[in-house]
């Protein structure tokens, strides 16, 4: 991205987890987050991913830890957190990222479907908050940011498994910031749409597909759609997702922040 700023130092002693880190919003967010000082601990089901992370991150030359494990099985997630926590004590920031869409008519949608993106969307993000926010509440503070989507506020045709995981991904940020604000901790979700991605290109990939047309033809229409005029880069998701895990967004909570062009 053209003429972005970073604030060097800005997470200096921060430690940030973020689920998802292998590719697109989480890796975008983990090489932000890495440029502005933070200790990054990336976690991703795709070992091929986090390692293309890692290379990313090494270029910066900050300090990394990369952990594979599957976030909608929770004995997973547990042993790793307890192992996270075990070594670095705290966890400032976590950053909810990982998610998959496919899509589909209702009617065509199986039960292992739409159960498994009820998993990874929505009870992942259970699965990894509720043993890292013990953990802020010891500390009276922490920020959690979490990586919806505008299919989460408004309903999409043929996403009815994926709006209904990230409607539910919303309804656990607001209520979740409400019952832990007392604790100095921030909760918000961040809900993109239209993003240059590898999860968009598959998506538009399947799309062009079913239509019977060229890639390019689904994709120049899809970005058509946009008021701004182009799809979003992981990095203008990562730019909001850094700012709310500042102290000047402190008095922001509870809130679903769209980046979408105007959409």
């Amino acid at each position: 991205m053209k003429n972005i700023m970073y604030y060097e130092g800005r997470f200096k002693d921060y430690n940030v987890l973020i689920v998802g880190a292998g590719s697109g919003i989480g890796q975008s967010c983990a090489k932000r987050f890495a440029q502005e000082g933070a200790t990054v601990l990336i976690c991703d089901i795709d070992e091929k991913g986090l390692k293309a992370t890692s290379e990313e991150i090494k270029k910066i030359g900050n300090i990394y830890e990369s952990f594979v494990f599957d976030i909608g099985i929770k004995e997973e997630v547990d042993s790793t957190i307890n192992m996270i926590l075990r070594k670095y004590m705290k966890i400032d920031v976590l950053v909810n990222s990982a998610g998959i869409v496919k899509e589909n008519s209702f009617l065509d949608v199986s039960e292992k479907e739409w159960l498994k993106q009820i998993n990874i969307n929505l009870n992942g993000a259970f699965h990894i908050t509720q043993p890292i926010l013990k953990n802020m509440i010891e500390n009276r503070f922490g920020k959690i940011i979490n990586i919806t989507s505008k299919s989460g506020l408004i309903g999409r045709p043929r996403r009815t498994a994926y709006s209904a995981s990230k409607f539910g991904m919303n309804g656990l940020t607001q209520a979740l910031a409400l019952e832990v604000a007392e604790y100095g901790i921030n909760v918000n979700a961040v809900c993109p749409s239209r993003i240059e991605s590898q999860l968009t290109t598959t998506l538009l990939e399947k799309r062009a597909a079913i239509e019977n047309k060229t890639y390019e033809e689904v994709r120049d229409a899809y970005a058509k759609t946009v008021p701004i005029g182009r799809l979003g880069l992981p990095e203008d998701v990562a730019a909001l997702t850094a700012f709310l895990a500042t102290e000047e967004a402190k008095y922001i909570t509870g809130q679903f922040i769209s980046t979408s062009g105007g959409r």
